[in-house]
């Protein structure tokens, strides 16, 4: 475990995870997996985004929506109506998406969720987990809702002191998996592969640290 305040912890997720989440979230295969309306994620923008949630410094019982709004708007600016106005072809077989007019709420009712002891109890991986299956499962945005998401996800780890995880985008079939389980209410394999992920990230920062060995 790396002993690091958050400043710290900030500063060596920018410098050595940022770019390979950005390099695996803009991936040609990921987009194929969560389709954007647009063919092409603006990276510039993205990597803003990224800069910011590691800034954020709240409390994990005091998120809304207002913070995955603002995450999404450093990727689509000024939108009028944020949350998605059209049906939504399903992820996975086992992907019942929401009709458009339900997604609103649903968004205030997981914020409601976070905001809960319940929630509170659990670890920091499995908050993300459970926050990717939902936000996936919601799937707010017309445009950049698997991006967004993954961020916003990731922030609940970064709220407890640890490193983002570190993902290879060879694993996107295998996440992808975990995710269907995951929709059909089977969630060990998607917590899984996000320690496997996380364990990945301290191997890699603790590598860059010690330099080349003698």
């Amino acid at each position: 475990m790396l002993a690091a305040g958050r400043t710290d912890l900030g500063s060596l997720i920018q410098k050595y995870l940022v770019p390979r989440l950005l390099q695996f979230e803009l991936s040609e295969e990921r987009q194929q997996i969560f389709p954007s309306s647009e063919t092409e994620i603006p990276s510039a923008q993205a990597e803003v985004m990224f800069s910011f949630l590691l800034q954020l410094d709240k409390p994990v019982g005091d998120l809304d929506q207002a913070n995955l709004l603002q995450l999404y708007n450093f990727l689509v600016a000024d939108e009028p109506n944020p949350y998605r106005q059209s049906p939504l072809e399903p992820l996975t077989s086992t992907h019942a998406p929401l009709d458009p007019w339900m997604v609103p709420r649903a968004i205030e009712r997981f914020f409601e969720w976070v905001q809960s002891p319940s929630f509170a109890e659990m670890h920091a991986v499995e908050q993300m987990t459970v926050a990717q299956i939902r936000l996936y499962e919601i799937y707010p945005f017309a445009k950049y809702s698997g991006i967004t998401v993954s961020a916003f996800s990731y922030y609940f780890l970064v709220a407890d002191g640890y490193l983002v995880p570190l993902y290879e985008t060879r694993e996107l079939p295998e996440f992808h998996q975990a995710l269907k389980q995951a929709f059909a209410f089977s969630t060990e394999d998607l917590v899984r592969f996000n320690v496997r992920a996380c364990e990945r990230a301290y191997e890699y920062v603790l590598k860059h640290l010690r330099g080349p060995c003698l």
